[in-house]
């Protein structure tokens, strides 16, 4: 049963290590990129909240947008799913304009 502990936490270390290797070979343009990504994918977002046609309107963009983000990387899909998610919440809660 230890053996398993282990064997789970080195594949962690080993994941965050891939992360940490990613983030470092990444340029200020790549970075500007996802950030653009990133806030489009959020605005997308606030758009489908706003009634039926502007969910439509705004659903096959925030599709393509997170099948592109699976393809590049499960983290940045990752990212991109919880912003989305934020997003949501924040607006529903009132802290962003809607």
């Amino acid at each position: 049963m230890a053996g398993s502990r282990g064997a789970g936490r080195d594949g962690v270390v080993d994941s965050l290590l891939v992360v940490g290797q990613e983030l470092r070979r990444r340029n200020a343009s790549t970075v500007a990129i996802d950030v653009l990504y990133v806030f489009t994918t959020a605005f997308l977002a606030t758009l489908a909240l706003r009634g039926f046609w502007p969910a439509v309107i705004a659903g096959l963009p925030l599709v393509t947008f997170l099948y592109f983000a699976w393809k590049s990387s499960r983290i940045f899909f990752l990212a991109n799913f919880a912003v989305i998610a934020l997003t949501v919440a924040a607006t529903e809660a009132d802290l962003l304009p809607f």
